[in-house]
């Protein structure tokens, strides 16, 4: 051991596995322990001599140690260059007096010991910067903890680094959903105004009848793509992973000219699928329904917003085919999704034997811009139906077999990105979404007709009027989610209200759209004005499939864990329901719960839930006993109606999802379950209360008490489905 203190190993060779002294200390005996002339163990991999293998010769006796000067010069040559050369280390050793070897000896051991020198301070660097950052972490975790401050530990506001981004983005929304219900309101009086004029071709100008050939030839057209893309299977059509098809876009180009329609607009995105199912009915009854405004308006109450009827282009008879203008528009149940609305020539046509064609294409682009406001309304269009709609074949057992497609190209701009997913796998206003639509509608029809329909424990009346009413509630619903909200006499304001979900570093903020009017009352029955409280928000639960969602809140045993204002926390027991489907989960039911109106008259629930591979509903409102007993005797029970609350359950389009085809009715009473394998869901939740005084007087406070009320649902959601994260959609 030298006064440095470094320990050799038994051949005298350095041991790196103990302190190295430093070299700048001139202290002789610890330098030439060092740096002594013996032969060392090769330390240094990067040498050309380095043999991990080779074992030194013990010496025999202790060499003469380097002198002041030798070390000097060796390192002021080292300082010059680390590795020298043999013809350097040459001349060095002739100039200091010392062998080439031992040169080379001492380099080796040098170049060692400055490497782990190195080592050593940097690894005491990493270990004072892993101590600062876990110290910060600390100190931060405190922050979110307790809500204070790093530099003054003053109380902060709920920390969210992406609340003020989330804010600008609802203000945003907030207006952008403004604009369009003004714009919904002068469209409509333009369109009003042009629908009530003849049509321009009426006249015996030359221009108008070039207008009525253009639409002629554009349907015809039209037509014979749809016919084409209704009858035609691989390669033109994909299977899809949901059970649909997806449109091969590249057979399309090869099939069809570019030039049959404009050149898609920059941002707007594309959507192309169809699907296939059974339909209770005729052909030819359907394509009545379908060429009705309000009658198809009807049958497709969670799609189409409004449609006013245009023109009629070809007055044929009904088998040779009509044609007819129209404006549509189509909305899904989310605050956060902007309405769809398109100008579009319907056109039916008996086009085979017990086989109908009912087709929907754009007119859009059509007529100059001067021409095509006689027809339809002058507006943006954020949307263009490329040849859509349905093939309707009889079969002979009382179903015919429906064929739907929609090709459509929409501006992508105005889409939130976490339903971007959903349009473009059909799933939002796809075929999927009217086909499942036109069944389920079908199928309410045929249980509103029936006595003997699985589930049905009340009479045909009963039955009726139960289904009646709750078609009342679903329409009101679809208004109140979808918006934007439009109340005739009334006066409505739009505001936004944050709350929280989840505590400590899993809290974040939620927007909530919260929606007042005034009804004004009626000075002939005695009637005053009241004023609602819309509210309504969306959660995204990635990873949630929709049906755990779906499944607990049709769950009566559990529905006191959610639903405490209508029941108090306690169980809620079914009294009377109507099945519809042959699908689980699609039933109308009253539930009685324990609470009262302070009268003798209970309180009942009347709630519709819906279920099927483009999404599922549960929609409830409290209604009271003597109401719902004259509703079901065919009465009118709708007269202090309130309005409805509840869900909107979406998948989020990132996962598969599993239609199973629609069987004939059977007589088993047993229905399969829908299998979803959807990778998470789109939850909306639609809040709506009667204020109990003006509106100025009482919103501050109801915003407050909806909003924190809409919260802790959602969070009481969250923890039964065992969803791992929530995020604002």
């Amino acid at each position: 051991m030298g006064k440095g203190g470094q320990q050799a190993n038994k051949n005298g060779h350095l041991d790196l596995n103990e302190p190295i002294p430093q070299l700048w200390n001139n202290d002789e005996d610890a330098i030439d322990d060092i740096l002594g002339d013996e032969d060392p163990a090769h330390t240094d991999p990067e040498d050309e001599d380095y043999f991990p293998n080779r074992r030194s010769k013990p010496s025999k006796k202790r060499v003469k140690r380097h002198t002041p000067q030798q070390i000097q010069e060796l390192m002021a040559a080292y300082e010059q260059c680390t590795h020298p050369d043999p013809e350097a280390m040459q001349a060095l050793g002739t100039m200091i007096g010392l062998a080439p070897k031992l040169v080379k000896f001492w380099f080796q051991n040098r170049r060692s010991q400055v490497k782990v020198k190195d080592q050593q301070e940097q690894n005491q660097q990493f270990q004072q910067a892993n101590a600062s950052l876990k110290a910060e972490n600390r100190s931060l975790r405190k922050a979110i903890l307790t809500q204070t401050c790093v530099t003054c530990c003053g109380k902060t506001l709920p920390f969210n680094p992406l609340l003020e981004k989330q804010q600008l983005l609802t203000k945003n929304a907030r207006l952008k959903d403004e604009f369009l219900r003004a714009f919904a309101i002068h469209s409509k009086i333009i369109r009003d105004s042009a629908f009530t004029q003849p049509a321009p071709w009426i006249s015996s100008s030359s221009s108008s009848e070039a207008d009525r050939e253009a639409l002629l030839r554009h349907a015809e057209t039209s037509m014979e793509q749809f016919l084409v893309l209704a009858t035609k299977g691989e390669p033109m059509w994909l299977p899809a992973a949901d059970g649909g098809e997806m449109l091969n876009h590249v057979e399309y180009r090869a099939k069809f000219s570019p030039a049959l329609f404009r050149l898609r607009p920059e941002g707007f995105a594309v959507e192309a699928t169809r699907d296939t199912a059974m339909v209770w009915g005729s052909a030819a009854e359907l394509v009545v329904i379908f060429m009705d405004m309000a009658r198809w308006s009807e049958t497709f109450p969670g799609v189409v917003a409004s449609v006013v009827a245009g023109d009629v282009v070809s007055t044929g008879s009904f088998a040779d085919g009509q044609i007819q203008l129209m404006n549509a528009e189509m909305w899904v149940q989310s605050p956060r999704v902007p309405n769809r609305t398109v100008n579009i020539l319907r056109y039916s046509k008996l086009v085979a034997e017990r086989q109908w064609a009912v087709m929907d294409v754009s007119v859009d682009g059509i007529f100059g811009q001067e021409v095509l406001p006689a027809y339809l309304p002058a507006r943006y269009m954020g949307c263009r139906l490329l040849p859509s709609g349905c093939l309707l074949e009889d079969m002979s057992n009382g179903y015919c077999k429906v064929t739907w497609i929609v090709h459509a190209e929409y501006d992508e701009t105005t889409m939130p990105t976490v339903f971007k997913p959903l349009f473009l796998n059909g799933k939002a206003l796809g075929a999927c979404r009217w086909l499942t639509s036109l069944q389920r509608q079908r199928e309410y029809a045929t249980a509103l007709h029936s006595s003997l329909y699985p589930g049905n424990n009340n009479t045909a009346a009963e039955a009726a009027g139960m289904l009646k009413l709750a078609q009342q509630m679903m329409a009101s619903f679809y208004a109140t989610v979808s918006g934007p909200i439009a109340q005739s006499q009334a006066t409505i304001s739009i505001n936004d209200w944050f709350g929280s979900i989840g505590t400590g570093v899993e809290r974040f903020d939620v927007a909530v759209r919260m929606v007042t009017w005034e009804k004004a009352g009626s000075s002939v029955a005695g009637e005053p004005a009241s004023w609602f409280l819309s509210a309504t928000t969306t959660l995204w639960l990635p990873g949630t499939p929709p049906e755990r969602v779906f499944d607990y809140l049709r769950n009566e045993q559990r529905r006191g864990e959610w639903d405490f204002v209508h029941t108090n926390g306690a169980v809620v027991e079914e009294m009377s329901s109507v099945s519809m489907g042959y699908l689980a989960g699609n039933v109308t039911s009253i539930l009685s719960s324990n609470k009262t109106d302070g009268t003798n008259d209970r309180t009942l629930i009347l709630q519709e839930a819906r279920t099927d591979a483009s999404g599922s509903l549960v929609v409830y409102t409290p209604i009271g006993e003597e109401a719902m007993d004259a509703a079901m005797g065919g009465g009118d029970g709708a007269s202090d109606f309130p309005t409805p609350s509840g869900f909107a359950i979406l998948p989020d389009g990132r996962g598969k999802a599993c239609h199973a085809p629609s069987p004939a009715p059977s007589t088993s009473s047993s229905a399969p379950v829908l299998r979803n394998d959807t990778g998470g869901s789109l939850v909306t939740m639609a809040y709506q209360v009667l204020l109990p005084g003006p509106l100025p007087d009482t919103a501050a406070g109801a915003f407050d008490d909806v909003g924190k009320l809409m919260c802790h649902v959602m969070e009481k959601i969250k923890n039964a489905v065992e969803a791992e994260i929530v995020l604002p959609a």
